[in-house]
Order: C-alpha cells, then sequence, then structure tokens
C-alpha cells in the first residue's frame, strides 16, 4: 500500500479512489512476519492503564489514505477486546494546514462530536474540497453540521487544544513518523504499512501484533 505525506490537493482525492481499486483486487491476507509486515523499534511510553495494549494511528485529515482507511477504522475499533485502547494522534509537521486540522481533530473531541463527525471532515477536505483548514470556514462547516458551534470555537483557540497539539507534535518527534497512515503498538512495534497490500489488511497485522504483544505478557 503506497503510502504519501497529507496534501490538499486532488492528487489526495485520486489517491483514495487509487487504494479503494487496491483494496477491491488485494489476496488474502496470510500471517504477518516481523521484519516484513512490523517491526521492532525502541520502547516509547504509553498512555494505556496497567494490564491494557495500547494502538496509536498517526493520521491526518488531510491525507488520501486515511481517508480511505478510515471507515475500517471507525468499524475495527467498535469491536476491540477489552484489554486494548486505541488513540488517534493527528500529525502537523511544523505545517500551518495541518496543524489547523490537528486542532480541529481535538476541538471536535473536546465536545463530544469527533465520532460523528471526522467521517464527513475527511469528506469536506478530500471530495468537496472545502478549505476546513481556514478557523472561520471549519466552525461554519461544523454549525451547519450540527456541531455547538459556541463550544467548539471556545475549545479550538483553547489552552487544552494547544496543549495536546503539542502533545501529539512530541509524539511524531518521539517515534520519527515521516508518513501516514501509520500505526505502532504498545510502543514496541510499528506496522510497515508499505509492506501490506490494502487498507483492510494494515489492520489484520494490527490484530496479530496485538495477539502477540499479549503472548510475550503472559510468558512473563
Amino acid at each position: 500500500m503506497k503510502i504519501v505525506h497529507p496534501v490538499f490537493s486532488r492528487s489526495a482525492w485520486l489517491s483514495v479512489i487509487a487504494s479503494a481499486v487496491l483494496l477491491l483486487s488485494s489476496s488474502a491476507f496470510a500471517a504477518a512476519t516481523e521484519g516484513k509486515e512490523f517491526k521492532k523499534i525502541a520502547p516509547q511510553a504509553t498512555e494505556a492503564p496497567d494490564g491494557k495494549i495500547e494502538v496509536i494511528e498517526f493520521f491526518s485529515y488531510g491525507c488520501g489514505h486515511c481517508a480511505t482507511l478510515n471507515p475500517h477504522v471507525e468499524a475495527w475499533k467498535k469491536k476491540l477486546p477489552a484489554d486494548v485502547v486505541f488513540y488517534k494522534i493527528p500529525v502537523s509537521w511544523g505545517r500551518a494546514q495541518w496543524s489547523a486540522m490537528a486542532r480541529a481533530y481535538y476541538a471536535l473531541d473536546a465536545i463530544g462530536e469527533e465520532s460523528r463527525l471526522s467521517g464527513d471532515v475527511f469528506n469536506a477536505l478530500q471530495n468537496e474540497r472545502i478549505n476546513l483548514t481556514d478557523k472561520k470556514i471549519f466552525l461554519d462547516w461544523a454549525e451547519k453540521k450540527g456541531a455547538d458551534r459556541k463550544k467548539l470555537e471556545e475549545m479550538y483557540d483553547s489552552f487544552a487544544v494547544n496543549s495536546k497539539v503539542m502533545q501529539s507534535d512530541k509524539k511524531v518527534e518521539n517515534y520519527k513518523v515521516s508518513s501516514v497512515p501509520r500505526f505502532y503498538v504498545n510502543g514496541r512495534y510499528e506496522i510497515n504499512t508499505e509492506a501490506v497490500a490494502s487498507v483492510s489488511q494494515v489492520l489484520a497485522v494490527v490484530d496479530e501484533v496485538i495477539e502477540l504483544v499479549r503472548k510475550d505478557a503472559k510468558k512473563k
């Protein structure tokens, strides 16, 4: 699966179509192999409660492949076992447009609208070509979608959201994330999305690595 940095151009939407075609034509997924579909990384601190396995997805609303993957992720996370916690972390790489969308993600999350509206945000950017990186346009759009504009605007520039964007940037730096979407399991394993044939198979690899972490924990 080809992975690209987030962009705000027609090429991003075309990449969504290309990924969809690849998904339809891919073969059944075989067992994941360490060093190919996933690899060990330098251990990173996790935020998961004791006894839980942490899965992180680094993403951007402006990334076409993240948009393709999002419905699969939404369906997958609803079926996660009780010992797994999942976090989405938006990347910015210090660029204004991407930072604006990271801020939008955390503002929506803060008012309880992220889960309901994230798919629409992807569609607005990737398909409808609405420039949600502009604060006013984003707030106007979210209000039309039924979000509480006053609460959303308060959170958009709040200390809490500012802090979360900075924390996300630090995690991107610590994990050395250079492309999205990118998944990490328990701060120990990175999923090599370039070695996986389709978007749906990415999550199959994540599931296998979760099971690997679970087995490793039983050995201790």
